[in-house]
């Protein structure tokens, strides 16, 4: 009986298995894991770099067209109503009367026929206390009015405007001067409008128009 105890004692000691297999393979060690983490960091960090390049540029584009679109849209508007600009009914009449910062005058509406009544309107171009370039208008009747016309809501131009610059030119006739101030009775040649922006970092090409005004001072 001894011995047959011995015997399994024996064999339990030498053919008795691991809890745990054991594996040839080895583990990460904790440096490789901090390595690994802080590699994982630097992806990230690029990761939202580029992302915020990215929202950063497309914000920049789109600021950039707003502000296209706006100055295209300004200068759509001043040359039309510059370029309409009516001539004088009589030799007293000033339909025109420009300052060094704003100007007031009379043009024609578009796609109004001339023997319509109220074929023609005031116009007064000017920086408002919000700076905004502001383009105010009402019906110039071409007779007495039977009662007064409604006043329009001005049109905003642009934003942001710290003032504008406004010169004259003469007629070749005339001398073809550049004039800060126009009281003539008749128009101006040319019409150059400097747009200065509160931001400097805005620059506004100057817009130069033409009126109906031909080299030899008529129409």
């Amino acid at each position: 009986m001894k011995k047959f105890k011995s015997l399994l004692v024996l064999f339990f000691r030498k053919e008795r298995l691991p809890c745990f297999p054991e594996s040839n393979e080895d583990g990460f060690t904790l440096f490789e894991i901090l390595i690994a983490v802080v590699v994982l960091g630097f992806v990230i960090a690029g990761l939202s770099q580029a992302t915020r390049f990215g929202i950063n540029a497309w914000d920049t584009q789109a600021r950039i067209a707003e502000r296209t679109d706006e100055m295209e849209r300004a200068d759509r508007v001043l040359r039309l109503v510059i370029t309409e600009a009516a001539a004088p009914l009589a030799a007293d009449d000033k339909p025109f009367a420009g300052q060094e910062h704003r100007m007031v005058f009379v043009t024609h509406l578009p796609s109004q026929p001339p023997t319509d009544p109220v074929s023609r309107a005031q116009v007064a171009l000017g920086v408002d206390g919000e700076h905004r370039l502001v383009l105010r208008w009402e019906a110039h009747a071409n007779a007495i009015a039977i009662k007064p016309p409604p006043v329009a809501p001005p049109i905003v131009l642009a934003e942001g405007v710290d003032h504008i610059d406004v010169l004259y030119c003469q007629s070749v006739d005339d001398g073809g001067k550049w004039l800060h101030v126009w009281d003539d009775s008749s128009l101006p040649a040319l019409v150059q409008i400097h747009i200065v922006m509160q931001d400097k970092r805005r620059v506004w090409p100057a817009v130069q128009v033409a009126t109906m005004l031909d080299n030899n001072g008529s129409f």
